[in-house]
Order: C-alpha cells, then sequence, then structure tokens
C-alpha cells in the first residue's frame, strides 16, 4: 500500500479528527455530553487553547475542581473575549463534552457568566476591533507593492462537536488545519516516517512541543494575525501561530552554499510584474502527523496585492525528490486580510493533557 502524508492547507477539516489543535475526538469524548456550575479560581488565556479554572460543588456538597478547554487566546481576543469575562468568583454554568483522560476536564461548548444567556465557543462578542487603514498606501516609497502590516485569514466558525449535526458542521469550519490530498512517499520517505513512527518522537510536527507544525498552513493556522515588515532588502513575515519568523532576502540571486538547515529554510525573493516570488530551501528533515519532508524539501510563493480588497494571495508549490515519489507535488493557495485585530505573540503555553 501507498502511504499518503497529508500536507495540504486549503480544504476542510476531516469531522471528529482536526477540529481542534490537538485533535477534538482524541482529546474529548463527544458521547458523553457534560454540564457544570462553578466559581472561576483562575484562567488561563494562552495558546494553543485558553482553559477556565473553577469549583464545583457536587451532589455530596464536595468542591471538586475543574478545568475546561477553550479557543486559543490570540484568536478569542480576535473575537472580542477579553480576560475580564473570567474574573475570579463569577459564577458559570458550561455545556460541553467529558475529557476522555480526566474526570474532571471538559470541553467548552457554551458558557454563561453569572446567569446570563450562554456564548457559544466561536461566539464573535465584538468584531473589526480595528479601524481600516483607509489612508494606505498601495506602494512602497521605492515602488514596491506595498504589503507591510497585520494580515490574517477570514475566522472560520465551527458549531458544537456534539449533537447530530456535529459531522457536517466541522466539515464547514475547522481550525485552519485542513486536511487535503496528499503526496506518496519515496521508499526513503517511508523509511524515514516509519523510523519516527517506531521511536514514538514527532519530531517537531509532535505535539505539547509548542513548535510550528506545517511550513505552508501555519501561515493561516487558526486564523491568528500574522505582521509583515517590509524593507527594500528584505521582507520579514512574523507568524501569529508559534511567532515563526521567516526573512526574505531580497536581491539576492541565488541561496548562500552554507545555510544552517532550519525549520523554516532559507527564502530568498524578487518582485515579478508586482507579484512577490518567494524561493525557500535549506530545511531540515521532518516528519510525523503533520508533514514528512527531507532537507530536499523545496518551496516557492507567490505573493500578489490587492490594495483595492486589502488582501494578499498567496499561492505555492512544493516538492522533495528525495521524500516524495516522482512527480509528487504540493500545491496550494490561500488569502489573508487586512486584520481586524493586531498581531501579538503566542508565547506558547500548552497545558493540554495527553
Amino acid at each position: 500500500m501507498k502511504t499518503y502524508v497529508v500536507l495540504a492547507a486549503l480544504s476542510a477539516a476531516l469531522p471528529g479528527t482536526l477540529t481542534a489543535h490537538h485533535g477534538t475526538a482524541t482529546q474529548f469524548d463527544v458521547s458523553k455530553p457534560v454540564e457544570i456550575s462553578g466559581l472561576i479560581t483562575d484562567l488561563g488565556f494562552v495558546n494553543p487553547h485558553s482553559y477556565v479554572y473553577l469549583d464545583v460543588t457536587d451532589e455530596n456538597g464536595n468542591v471538586v475542581k475543574w478545568h475546561c478547554e477553550m479557543r486559543a487566546s490570540s484568536v478569542m481576543k480576535r473575537s472580542g473575549w477579553t480576560e475580564d469575562m473570567f474574573l475570579n468568583g463569577t459564577i458559570v454554568d458550561i455545556v460541553g463534552v467529558m475529557s476522555r483522560k480526566e474526570d474532571n476536564g471538559c470541553y467548552v461548548e457554551t458558557i454563561a457568566f453569572n446567569g446570563g444567556q450562554p456564548i457559544e465557543r466561536y461566539a464573535q462578542i465584538e468584531e473589526n476591533q480595528l479601524n481600516p487603514e483607509t489612508g494606505r498606501s498601495a506602494t512602497t516609497a521605492w515602488g514596491d507593492p506595498n504589503i507591510a502590516g497585520d494580515w490574517a485569514a477570514p475566522q472560520r466558525l465551527v458549531g458544537a462537536i456534539s449533537g447530530p449535526n456535529a459531522a457536517n458542521r466541522a466539515m464547514g469550519g475547522g481550525m485552519g488545519m485542513g486536511m487535503g490530498a496528499g503526496v506518496v512517499l519515496s521508499e526513503a520517505g517511508e523509511a524515514a516516517a516509519a523510523e519516527i513512527a517506531a521511536t514514538g518522537e514527532e519530531g517537531v510536527t509532535g505535539r505539547l512541543d509548542c513548535q510550528p507544525r506545517d511550513f505552508f498552513s501555519d501561515w493561516i493556522f487558526d486564523q491568528a494575525s500574522n505582521r509583515i515588515e517590509q524593507r527594500q532588502d528584505r521582507i520579514v513575515l512574523t507568524y501569529g501561530f508559534m511567532d515563526t519568523v521567516r526573512t526574505i532576502h531580497l536581491g539576492m540571486a541565488e541561496h548562500p552554499a552554507d545555510i544552517a538547515p532550519s525549520w523554516a529554510g532559507h527564502s530568498i525573493g524578487h518582485w515579478e510584474d508586482g507579484v512577490l516570488v518567494v524561493d525557500t530551501t535549506g530545511f531540515t528533515a521532518v516528519s510525523g502527523r503533520r508533514a514528512t519532508h527531507s532537507e530536499a524539501f523545496h518551496a516557492v510563493e507567490r505573493f500578489t496585492l490587492d490594495h483595492q480588497a486589502g488582501s494578499v494571495t498567496r499561492s505555492y508549490v512544493a516538492e522533495d525528490p528525495m521524500f516524495w515519489a516522482e512527480g509528487q507535488q504540493q500545491t496550494g493557495e490561500d488569502v489573508v486580510f487586512l486584520s481586524d485585530y493586531p498581531w501579538e505573540s503566542y508565547a506558547c503555553d500548552d497545558r493540554t493533557v495527553e
């Protein structure tokens, strides 16, 4: 049988598998709904998932400490949620599903504060928190398309993960981890993936490691705000997911011969008829649940500004002659818009119980 590795970032998440950063179905049991009420004792307003901690009084009058998972703080803030909503002593009513590995953990589907109306997990409490840049110039002072600023993919909002229509809702949204048509691995790629699987290590694509996941899809993952800084000799991309920083060197015809391999590789770029063309090589080998590629992985991206729409479209193509079967390529396209919330450091603090 051929081995397929899922890499593309554009199509919707499969139901019950990738509707969250760690895979909701593996961490929570959608067949076990739960309703709890208690007093907030603490809040972990962090990435990749926020947690609300509360004291719940059980039927015997005993106080039991619970913790329930919410969305990443960066996207909760983009949706208008604030830490002040979760002050200690606040009474909350939570509807969700149970953790698979804990008796006092849950996934929040709705939450109500001090007897108020339930708020859905993906509710947009406040939108457009930044004013549009109406006076924004289409070009830089030196004449290149002006792509500097904070950019984010449109938020894709999912409904409850439990209930009869949950699978359909999951198919329509997702957290930006998309599943697409994979690539067929070569024998060397299959051997590398098998070796990683045998050791139980997933490299930089593993869980609980606060590391990047996928070279392409991380740009739009969770629809966090990214930042582009633009100078005449270089462009710096700072991702809103995992704080990845990529420097695109302009005016450099070739990659240096002595590139130190890294997860993000070495990027050189040039403007071609108003399109930023970025060539990246010099990667470390990666194998895991999210991606498998060798040091020979080679990526080309094209960034196109639509000044009127306030958007940047990126198309990409990648190849790996070492780990992928002959003729295999990864292609895709995504769009980011001038963000309604500013870039901020991801500052990963993964509290997931595996």
